[in-house]
């Protein structure tokens, strides 16, 4: 039961690193217009690059902490899902898009499906790498 709430806990850190990626690229217009600077975009461009090379490893140490060795963990590469829809409907339920002109720019939509594809195979390399490591350093050793 403790490794099935382990790899639950993993697969919602998926979830929200993806949720703070696709909610910064889909409220570009909100937080420029509430923000009143112009240059937001810029800054969330490198935001994420940030995020990206954080979650790479973060995910890496937790992943080979929490649910390393174990074939289950390929699991968080779907289990992910629920999570990020909830977390979409709870952000979308307490910040409504009230301004028309916050609306994202439609080939949002299409970068964020070509994202939502690639993550899973992005979580299962990130579990083989984290299972694969320890594997080849103690090969290595002996």
């Amino acid at each position: 039961m403790r490794n099935f709430f382990k790899l639950n806990a993993m697969s919602c850190i998926y979830a929200f690193l993806f949720f703070l990626h696709a909610e910064s690229l889909g409220n570009v217009y909100r937080l420029e217009r509430i923000t009143n600077w112009t240059g937001i975009y810029h800054a969330l461009n490198w935001a994420n690059f940030a995020l990206l090379a954080v979650s790479l490893i973060l995910c890496y140490w937790l992943s080979k902490r929490l649910v390393s060795g174990r074939k289950s963990a390929y699991a968080a590469a779907v289990l992910w899902i629920p999570y990020f829809i909830l977390l979409i409907w709870d952000f979308s339920m307490l910040f409504p898009l009230t301004n028309p002109g916050d609306d994202p720019a439609p080939v949002t939509g299409l970068i964020l499906m070509f994202e939502m594809i690639v993550f899973p195979f992005y979580i299962a390399f990130n579990t083989l790498l984290s299972a694969a490591v320890p594997a080849i350093r103690k090969g290595l050793k002996s």
